[in-house]
C-alpha cells in the first residue's frame, strides 16, 4: 500500500522549463488517491519557495512545504550535529541562495564567503563553526577557497549533495561534487554527504511525509541516485524514462539494486496508488 511517494524533479516532474510527459496528470491522480506527495531534490541552489512556484506554474498542486531541497536536509543534520552552533556559532554557506536560506530557516547565522574574505583582508578573520557547501551557479575561486580555510581551521564540513555533473540545457556541466572534490583536493579532507543517494535524505523525507520506508514509493530518472538511495532505504522504487537512465541500464544493474519497476512515463505508475 502506498500512502506516500518522493518525487525527484530534473527529468521526472520536468526537462528545463518544460513539465515532463505525463507528470502533472499523474501527480494529480495520486493526490486525488490520497498519496501524500514531497518533491526532492538535490539541487541546493534554489529555496523551497522558489521550486514550488516553478511547480505550480508548470499545473502541479505544491505548497512550498511540499518541497525538500538539499539544503534543507544539510541544516537539519547540522542542526542535529553541532546544536552549540546555534547560540554564537556561524556557519559558512556555500552556493547559491538556497543554502543560506535552509541554514538561516533553522536558526543559524550564516556568513557568505565573500564577506568572510573582506574582513580577513582587513585582519578580521571570523571563526566558522561549519561549512555547508552547495552548488550555486556563481561559485567561484572565493568560495572554494574560504571553505577550504575554515574546513584546515577545523570547521565541521557538509556537503548537500556529490553529484559530478549538473543536466543543462547544452549538457552536462559540472556539479556539486566536482567543486566538493576540489575542497577535498585542497584540504585532505572529506566531507559528510546528505542529499540523494545517500541515507540522511531519505531518513528526512520520511519524517516529512510521516510514512514508512515500505509504504514510500520513490519516483526518479537516476539509477545511481534516486533509485539506488531508495533501494538502500528499503523504499519503493520506480524508474521513469523521461530523464537520464534507460531500460537497458537498468537491466544491467544488479538485481538487489534494480528498481521494482520501470516506466515510460509517471502516467504508467497509476496503478501503484490506485490499487492500494
Amino acid at each position: 500500500m502506498i500512502e506516500g511517494m518522493l518525487c525527484d524533479l530534473d527529468g521526472v516532474v520536468y526537462r528545463a522549463h518544460e513539465p515532463c510527459e505525463g507528470a502533472v496528470e499523474a501527480l494529480a491522480d495520486a493526490r486525488a488517491a490520497g498519496v501524500r506527495v514531497l518533491y526532492m531534490t538535490n539541487n541546493a541552489s534554489r529555496t523551497p519557495q522558489q521550486v514550488a512556484a516553478q511547480l505550480r506554474d508548470l499545473g502541479v498542486t505544491a505548497e512550498d512545504e511540499d518541497v525538500m531541497t538539499a539544503s534543507q536536509v544539510a541544516a537539519e543534520v547540522l542542526r542535529e550535529r553541532r546544536p552549540e552552533l546555534l547560540e554564537g556559532g556561524r556557519v559558512l554557506a556555500v552556493g547559491g541562495p538556497g543554502v543560506a536560506d535552509a541554514l538561516g530557516a533553522v536558526g543559524f547565522e550564516t556568513l557568505a564567503p565573500q564577506d568572510v574574505a573582506h574582513a580577513a583582508g582587513s585582519g578580521r578573520a571570523p571563526e566558522i563553526g561549519a561549512v555547508v557547501q552547495g552548488y550555486g551557479p556563481q561559485v567561484g575561486v572565493i568560495d572554494l577557497a574560504e571553505a577550504a580555510y575554515a574546513i584546515r581551521a577545523g570547521a565541521e564540513w557538509i556537503a548537500t549533495n556529490d553529484d559530478a555533473t549538473l543536466p543543462t540545457e547544452r549538457g552536462e556541466a559540472p556539479g556539486n561534487g566536482s567543486l566538493v572534490a576540489a575542497v577535498a583536493h585542497a584540504t585532505g579532507a572529506a566531507p559528510l554527504v546528505v542529499g540523494k543517494p545517500h541515507a540522511p535524505a531519505y531518513r528526512t523525507a520520511l519524517s516529512r511525509l510521516g510514512t514508512s520506508p515500505g509504504a514510500t514509493l520513490m519516483v526518479g530518472d537516476r539509477l545511481e541516485t534516486d533509485i539506488g538511495g531508495a533501494v538502500a532505504a528499503g523504499l519503493q522504487s520506480a524508474l521513469v524514462l523521461t530523464g537520464v537512465s534507460t531500460r537497458d541500464d537498468a537491466e544491467a544493474t544488479p538485481p538487489a539494486c534494480r528498481p521494482d519497476r520501470v516506466a515510460a512515463t509517471m502516467m504508467d505508475l497509476t496503478d501503484l496508488w490506485r490499487t492500494s
